[in-house]
């Protein structure tokens, strides 16, 4: 990773203790340059009742490896 460019976070629901949860995150998109990419991942926490309780979009600048990206 080169760098972390954004993010964004949306709390939908309280939590509290004792609640028990599950964060899930996604690759929503990859854009590929030359020598970096970004990699856009969607992020989502579940409670122990599965209400969604937090979601979010994190952005990181990537450095492109060559064996990956011919």
């Amino acid at each position: 990773m080169k760098g972390f460019i954004e993010q964004s976070s949306k709390f939908l629901k309280p939590v509290y203790a004792g609640d028990t949860l599950y964060p899930m995150l996604k690759v929503s998109q990859l854009d590929c340059g030359r020598t970096t990419g970004v990699v856009t991942l969607a992020s989502t926490i579940l409670n122990q009742r599965d209400e969604l309780v937090m979601e979010g979009v994190q952005k990181y600048l990537i450095k492109r490896h060559p064996k990956f990206f011919a």
